[in-house]
């Protein structure tokens, strides 16, 4: 089925928008044959580094999937599957670009992976620039500096995920939250506080907000149709 086409008001919503993140072969069989898609999320992202099907049976079944896809590809170092090079993730992601809404590029990667953002947008595709780290929460500099990547490289919305060591970096990515306006931006903590700083972000205005159908990919993570039925509630 054909996505819907990027827009400036596409993380416009009265209340915050789930992604349910897709990172097996057998979610992706048993999610695109549901039939409360909607009641799960509000946008599909698959992992294609970790969906282990050829891609004809990919396409086969993305096809069935009735919401908008968010292509991703992770780097090694934050967290990809397989070892994957820039040029090899470029390539998972071009196999399925007709499907996509967004794509998700480290900005780490967006230097090696221009001929790839440049495409997207062509196709008015928006490209989400991400960062990810595993072992802490980095300083508010690095965290800064996300958003100046990302207009450095014209792209459409941020997304970081920071491992939580306490409650005072909760506060600091609040904070990012509230004072980086330009950009849309998606914020979410991983670790022991992981689950109550993604309420807690949501609910200030993180645009995306990750979790898991079928198994957990990254600690902190809430089940989709939980977190979006908390987040309505709330």
């Amino acid at each position: 089925m054909a996505q819907v086409v990027f827009s400036s008001n596409l993380f416009s919503s009265p209340t915050p928008l789930v992604v349910g993140v897709v990172a097996s072969g057998p979610t992706l069989r048993t999610f695109s044959q549901s039939k409360t898609q909607n009641a799960d999320c509000d946008f599909c992202e698959l992992r294609l580094d970790m969906i282990d099907l050829p891609e004809a049976e990919v396409r086969i079944l993305t096809a069935l999937i009735t919401l908008p896809l968010i292509l991703t590809a992770r780097h090694p170092d934050e967290g990809g599957q397989g070892g994957l090079d820039a040029a090899s993730r470029t390539a998972l992601i071009e196999a399925h670009l007709d499907r996509a809404t967004l794509i998700d590029i480290e900005l780490r990667s967006a230097l090696d992976m221009q001929p790839l953002i440049r495409k997207a947008q062509s196709r008015r595709i928006g490209v989400i620039g991400s960062f990810h780290d595993f072992n802490g929460t980095p300083s508010d500099d690095v965290l800064r500096g996300a958003a100046d990547m990302a207009l450095q490289f014209n792209l459409d919305a941020v997304k970081i995920a920071t491992t939580l060591r306490g409650p005072g970096d909760l506060a600091r990515l609040l904070q990012l939250l509230e004072t980086m306006k330009r950009l849309p931006f998606s914020v979410m903590g991983m670790g022991a506080l992981g689950r109550a700083s993604r309420v807690a972000l949501a609910k200030c205005g993180s645009v995306l907000n990750y979790a898991h159908l079928g198994e957990s990919n990254a600690p902190g993570q809430w089940p989709a149709r939980q977190l979006k039925e908390l987040l309505r509630e709330l």
